[in-house]
């Protein structure tokens, strides 16, 4: 029955209604309320459920509490996984024993087991990687060479003159303990828990901000972009959508040093950060953007390389596929097929800063690359 239907019959009703006497005595609620408890309506409103759609909707509600139920079990576990991670992350481990050895020398300063054993404590508790089989020996090899590097950083500053104030360094720790959500009160409790000196990490934060302090100053005149320069990005980007292309992740071990590359593929397939590891372990350039590579064109990548990712699927991880003096560990990110999916330009201003910090990066690798070749550096351990 449509709305017009039903609004003539409501007319000719209060007509009908209108036209009759109507007084108390006419009423009989009793009959009326008789009427309308036996009158059967086909409203859903009204309609009694059957037997089976009773039955269809307990089981329905059933499966719903189901889910609830496995979707709470889900996160309390995850919980708990990323607490007991977090628990062990802490944990200090002694690897080094009491008695003090240097390790290497920089330039005629010295990093001894003790320095060794408080970094490495500093670099579980920071980024909560921790010490096992798979990761032990390649901690110990990035630790060494982050002090050797803190090392030369702190000389290079000062030879520059590049002060970094008390109140600067205070600020550097807010920031830190900001990004990672914390308060400062906090990464001090973590930080004695895990038997890392104060002193020690504000040295790595001190040798960091004087490293930003003098890229920068090295790079003033070093990344002017030209209009030029942004066109032919352009006109680059324009071309290069209509391929098809891999968003790729790597972490880049020499040879030399890939005695537990196994041990950390197999790490980097239960622990999900493999940003993380790129950040910590890789000795590519893309080591600073956690291993990010972002699209690369089919045809673009070495042979070996392209061939293990043809044979991945999305948010897989190859075997280590060794190119050249290194072993690469790819992630396949995402595909991209012209005429399928879409890519968005990005305007001048992405452009420039884009183009900006990839000089600003090269920049920076150069420095330090010649820095460490002028080293005096005596690896003792």
């Amino acid at each position: 029955m449509n709305k017009k239907h039903i609004t003539y019959i409501c007319g000719v009703l209060a007509i009908l209604v209108s036209s009759l006497p109507v007084t108390a005595q006419n009423i009989n609620a009793d009959e009326i309320d008789a009427s309308v408890r036996a009158a059967k309506s086909n409203s859903i409103m009204f309609r009694s459920s059957t037997p089976e759609e009773q039955i269809q909707r307990q089981a329905y509600e059933e499966e719903m509490k189901r889910r609830a139920e496995y979707e709470q079990e889900m996160q309390r576990r995850a919980y708990e996984e990323e607490m007991k991670r977090r628990e062990e992350a802490l944990r200090p481990v002694n690897l080094f024993g009491n008695s003090l050895k240097i390790f290497a020398e920089v330039n005629g300063e010295i990093i001894t087991s003790q320095d060794m054993q408080e970094r490495v404590n500093a670099f579980v508790v920071t980024t909560q990687i921790p010490v096992n089989e798979q990761t032990k020996n390649m901690i110990i090899n990035k630790v060494l060479e982050a002090a050797i590097d803190e090392k030369i950083k702190l000389q290079e500053a000062y030879k520059n003159s590049v002060v970094i104030s008390e109140a600067e360094l205070d600020k550097g720790v807010q920031n830190f303990a900001d990004a990672n959500k914390i308060s400062v009160p906090e990464l001090k409790r973590m930080l004695r828990k895990a038997q890392v000196n104060e002193a020690v990490f504000r040295s790595q934060m001190k040798a960091e901000m004087a490293w930003v302090r003098l890229v920068q100053k090295k790079a003033a005149q070093n990344t002017t972009i030209s209009q030029t320069d942004i066109d032919d990005a352009i006109e680059s980007i324009k071309k290069d959508v209509q391929q098809q292309k891999f968003m790729v992740s790597e972490i880049v071990i020499p040879k030399k040093k890939a005695k537990d590359i196994e041990l950390l593929v197999e790490n980097l397939r239960y622990d999900p950060r493999f940003e993380l590891y790129a950040m910590q372990f890789s000795e590519s350039l893309s080591a600073k953007n956690g291993g990010r590579l972002g699209w690369i064109n089919k045809g673009q990548l070495a042979l070996p390389l392209e061939k293990a990712i043809l044979k991945m699927k999305e948010g897989e991880i190859s075997n280590p596929v060794l190119y050249g003096a290194d072993y690469y560990i790819l992630r396949l990110e995402k595909i991209y097929t012209p005429g399928v999916d879409k890519a968005p330009i990005p305007n001048e201003d992405e452009i420039r800063k884009m183009l900006e910090n990839k000089k600003l990066e090269e920049i920076a690798e150069k420095y330090i690359r010649d820095l460490r070749n002028k080293a005096i550096i005596n690896r003792k351990a």
